[in-house]
């Protein structure tokens, strides 16, 4: 089957929600909203897709060169746009929030936030917010909203803390703590010892994983001494942790990954 009668078009209303699942395990690998026959395109598109969408049409190929189809389910139907944009990111949080059913979706849903244990929500959304006279000293804050997941490892958040980033060196000494942010909330906090430029420093890469390219060259990472050496916060390092940044005047939203406070 590749598309829908007309009359089940008219029952499906404007929008619906549905799921793609894969024969070989019986589990729901997508979810997506959409009007009329929607459902049934995943399997027409090219290879020329999107970026985002890769990992869904490698998912696809992969039940098609088994000699199987993908099963399609019909979550839910006569809905108004706005209530299948809720729908959908509302489900892909659900399944992304268990680890062993992630879906190949990479885009929470329209205007979402991924799902937050009661704790999680508590610990963003209840801390204390920072004001302007707060901040005592020169801070860099880097924002992991990509890059954090709960429960990660120390060394892990570290890593992925200290770089690598487009800043210039100079600027960068001046700094005395950098915040790792995750949703406005401050998860960890750092008092940079040294900063290194990646090609002067390629035995000192945060991650083995990162390749050198002209892009990337002449990005910042730092180390951290006193972390390294397994050393106790300072007090204002446990000053600033576990605390908010939503009060203060930076664009919380911009593109850039990091910001300078003070200065």
């Amino acid at each position: 089957m590749d598309r829908f009668s007309e009359k089940s078009l008219l029952s499906l209303g404007d929008y619906y929600v549905y799921g793609l699942i894969d024969p070989r395990n019986k589990q729901i690998f997508y979810i997506g909203k959409g009007t009329k026959n929607r459902v049934f395109e995943h399997e027409k598109e090219s290879k020329g897709s999107p970026e985002s969408e890769k990992l869904k049409l490698k998912t696809i190929s992969e039940i098609k060169d088994a000699g199987l189809e993908v099963q399609k389910i019909i979550i839910n139907s006569n809905l108004t746009e706005e209530e299948a944009f809720a729908a959908e990111a509302s489900l892909i949080n659900a399944f992304n929030y268990v680890s062993d059913a992630r879906l190949t979706n990479i885009v929470a849903g329209h205007h979402s936030t991924e799902a937050l244990s009661v704790d999680e929500y508590e610990r963003i959304y209840g801390a204390v917010e920072l004001e302007e006279k707060d901040i005592k000293h020169r801070i860099l804050v880097i924002k992991i909203n990509r890059l954090y997941q709960r429960d990660m490892d120390e060394k892990v958040l570290y890593d992925a803390v200290r770089g690598v980033w487009r800043a210039s060196k100079e600027k960068v000494k001046k700094i005395e703590y950098v915040f790792g942010v995750y949703n406005a909330l401050i998860v960890a906090v750092y008092k940079p010892s040294e900063w290194f430029v990646c090609k002067e420093a390629k035995d000192k890469l945060p991650r083995q994983d990162i390749v050198l390219t002209p892009n990337n060259e002449n990005r910042v990472f730092f180390v951290d001494e006193r972390y390294e050496q397994g050393l106790p916060l300072d007090e204002n390092e446990e000053f600033y942790l576990g605390k908010s940044i939503a009060r203060l005047k930076l664009n919380q939203s911009a593109q850039n990954p990091i910001t300078y406070l003070n200065l």
